[in-house]
């Protein structure tokens, strides 16, 4: 294993992973213990090196990065790992990736964690100690430095016999669109400012609440951010999401009530919260009405019918028997949001579904028969 630390040891790294066929990648990040997320580790391996490079020794590691753009990549959960590396160093790939837990999905693999994968395909057992470590600290120990190259070092093996069951499975294609798909979005992936985008307040959930409920909880919210900053503790810390939206309603059902007279309420709501918690209430009683925002994505659905609604349970219970057929999670074979759109849109053609562009074209191959079935049924006395 390499520590890579120095301007001399970023050059040597860039030198081996610039002449290696591919890379293995993985990131470590302290999310779980300070409020500003930080890229902490970048793991690489390439066949006969590891490397662990360090992001917070003020090292450039643009050759790194210019390295790496055109070589395949192997990672497991794409999409964080390269959304880390893009953010903070301006990482740009030019070739393709192997998500080897998309892979594990599209096996229909019971366990799909990475050490599972390994334990799996290598006969290793990796230790999980590490999982939650707070990677911001320095210097690391042994044993956290054990770990996090064994995220990258198992990669290559586990990714070689997966890909040789995919194509055993006639699943090879279909992968390698998700992950083309994936990788695309990353590349083409826009970072507003938090504070920029004006929803930032509207988490998961909020949609159940309505009028007064969604003031309540944007005030919350702000006032857990603010907390949050002030601590350098990631927001969940302060205050559970549920927790939130809870007292939220809570508010609405008991006005003027203490907030720590709701039932069930935690011990930190009951105590050291219980102050704040309520002032911020009594703030949203003098603030305007909170909406939540209603995003319009590439495809903006016509209003809902009933014949809509009758197609998408058609289609979910067509997902259902698709997902038995090929062992599969159905949501895989398209998702709720995709199958809202194939009901509303009604395509009679490939065209047609190729243009709502919310179906790889692996998924429209298998749903193409039954799809038109059910968009398009055989009009009454033909």
């Amino acid at each position: 294993m390499k520590y890579v630390d120095k301007p001399e040891s970023v050059a040597e790294a860039a030198r081996l992973i610039g002449a290696a066929p591919w890379a293995s990648v993985d990131c470590e990040a302290d999310s779980l213990h300070h409020y500003v997320e930080k890229l902490c580790l970048i793991q690489i391996s390439v066949p006969d090196h590891d490397f662990v490079v360090d992001p917070l020794a003020g090292a450039d590691l643009t050759p790194i990065m210019t390295a790496m753009s055109p070589k395949p990549l192997n990672l497991h959960g794409a999409d964080f790992d390269i959304r880390m590396i893009r953010r903070f160093h301006g990482f740009r790939s030019t070739a393709h990736i192997f998500d080897t837990m998309i892979a594990a999905q599209l096996l229909g693999y019971d366990h799909q964690g990475y050490a599972d994968l390994v334990e799996r395909h290598c006969g290793e057992k990796l230790s999980k100690s590490s999982q939650k470590a707070d990677w911001s600290r320095r210097p690391l120990d042994e044993k956290m430095l054990d770990y996090a190259v064994k995220d990258t070092h198992y990669l290559n093996p586990v990714k070689l016999q997966m890909e040789a069951e995919l194509r055993e499975l006639g699943r090879f294609e279909w992968h390698r669109q998700w992950c083309a798909r994936l990788l695309n979005a990353l590349m083409n992936e826009t970072d507003a400012p938090r504070e920029e985008t004006g929803r930032e307040w509207q988490v998961k959930g909020c949609r159940e609440l309505s009028g007064k409920a969604l003031t309540y909880l944007r005030e919350l919210w702000y006032w857990r951010d603010k907390e949050a900053r002030r601590r350098d503790r990631p927001s969940f810390k302060i205050l559970n999401t549920e927790y939130l939206i809870e007292i939220a309603k809570w508010a609405v059902a008991n006005p003027g009530t203490d907030a720590g007279m709701m039932p069930k309420a935690p011990s930190n709501v009951r105590h050291e919260l219980r102050e704040p918690i309520n002032a911020a209430l009594k703030r949203a009683d003098a603030q305007p009405q909170a909406f939540v925002t209603q995003e319009r994505g590439k495809f903006e659905r016509k209003r809902w019918t009933n014949d809509d609604a009758k197609r998408f349970l058609q289609l979910k219970d067509e997902r259902q028997a698709l997902g038995n057929e090929f062992k599969l999670q159905p949501s895989l074979l398209g998702t709720n949001a995709a199958l809202e759109i194939l009901a509303s849109g009604a395509p009679k053609t490939r065209e047609e579904v190729e243009k709502l562009d919310c179906l790889m074209p692996w998924q429209i191959d298998l749903w193409e028969e039954r799809l038109y079935k059910i968009t398009n049924p055989p009009s009454k006395g033909s």
